[in-house]
């Protein structure tokens, strides 16, 4: 089994995944705003990218100026694979800010060949871009859309606010993803922490941490904390 690998020079997050993302992963990040989960997606672009995974990033707030900015800050350069062709950006930004909502995302996702082409393609965030259309049936077909991605040797990440989604579309996304990952905040004395918990791993290839802290750093990007979090 192919596994997409996130690791780079003096980092543990590799680690903390279980050495990568394995191919046919379907993976699901789902948190409140602000508890971490595009940075988790955006230290996953740049390992993989730096171990010659090709991307594919549908960002619905980051334009594609925005997104090279914001990776920038974290210390993370990818100008030189944007410019190589090794990661395809697909803003979302523009459309959904129109005045009249557009109420047929999940139908468009389907039909957008040219983000499927690539290795590894994450959604971020996916609950933002299918909230206005989706149902249980849309979300079953979108789902096994997913499905037969992976079936190629791809994988598929997700991110989600838990409350944009009605439930039973959410438990469709949980039942069918092989990876769920949780997002949260925890007050530890005076700082604030993220924390990165794994709830399920289908298709772990070694071993993972169930629960990882984390803090950003400008230049640094994420860094793993080394003392656990109760």
């Amino acid at each position: 089994m192919r596994v997409f690998s996130v690791q780079i020079e003096n980092d543990e997050f590799h680690k903390k995944l279980g050495g990568g993302l394995p191919a046919g992963t379907i993976a699901l990040i789902k948190g409140d705003h602000g508890s971490g989960k595009s940075v988790i997606c955006q230290r996953m672009v740049y390992g993989m990218l730096n171990n010659d995974v090709s991307i594919s990033y549908v960002s619905t707030q980051l334009t594609t100026t925005d997104f090279v900015k914001q990776m920038l800050s974290l210390g993370y350069n990818i100008v030189h694979h944007i410019i190589g062709g090794k990661i395809k950006f697909f803003p979302v930004y523009p459309l959904i800010n129109e005045i009249k909502e557009r109420s047929d995302y999940s139908k468009r996702l389907i039909s957008a060949k040219a983000i499927f082409e690539n290795d590894v393609i994450f959604i971020d965030s996916f609950s933002s871009l299918v909230k206005f259309d989706i149902n249980e049936k849309a979300v079953i077909d979108l789902m096994g859309f997913f499905k037969r991605v992976v079936a190629t040797g791809k994988a598929v990440v997700l991110t989600a606010v838990e409350d944009e989604l009605p439930k039973a579309v959410m438990n469709e996304v949980e039942a069918t993803s092989s990876l769920l990952i949780e997002t949260a905040t925890k007050k530890v004395g005076t700082d604030l922490k993220n924390i990165m918990m794994i709830k399920k791993y289908n298709l772990a290839v070694d071993k993972y941490s169930k629960q990882t802290a984390f803090r950003v750093e400008p230049k640094i990007g994420l860094v793993v904390e080394i003392a656990a979090v109760a």
